[in-house]
């Protein structure tokens, strides 16, 4: 998704997620962008609403080394498995978090260009904005175990 309205509507969006049935919120977005945004505390207003948040902080239009963020987004797979509501979040929900939600696509057995064609048809746009967040998934398809059969 687009991040949510930040400064004074925060409350209210990370209230909504929640009554919307969210579970797991998680954030794309950099410190810097963060503050830019009125999102700085986020993080707390999400767990003031019952929400569990991860912050899994990418620069705009990169990729995130695969060895540092597999052992989150493993965590965020099983979440999911287990009936979790996970929702991704950058700034416009196109590049990031489109990332990250393949990411934990391809971990519960999806291939990285079905995951693709899911968002794509989800948004309604083309995702993801480079392709090396698309190449990216592809080499987190060979690193991860398990996550070569289609589901």
């Amino acid at each position: 998704m687009a991040k949510p309205r930040g400064m004074d509507w925060l409350e209210d969006e990370m209230n909504a997620l929640s009554s919307a049935g969210v579970d797991v919120l998680v954030c794309a977005l950099t410190q810097p962008e963060l503050n830019e945004l009125g999102l700085a505390v986020e993080a707390q207003a999400a767990t003031a609403a019952g929400l569990q948040f991860v912050a899994v902080p990418i620069p705009d239009r990169t990729v995130p080394e695969l060895a540092t963020v597999l052992p989150t987004l493993h965590s965020l797979a099983e979440r999911l498995r287990e009936g979790a509501h996970v929702v991704t979040h950058c700034r416009f929900g196109i590049g990031r978090a489109s990332l990250l939600a393949a990411s934990l696509l391809i971990l519960n057995g999806v291939d990285p260009d079905t995951a693709w064609n899911h968002l794509e048809q989800a948004r309604g746009l083309s995702v993801p904005d480079t392709p090396e967040q698309r190449e990216w998934t592809v080499e987190l398809h060979k690193a991860a175990p398990g996550s070569t059969t289609a589901r």
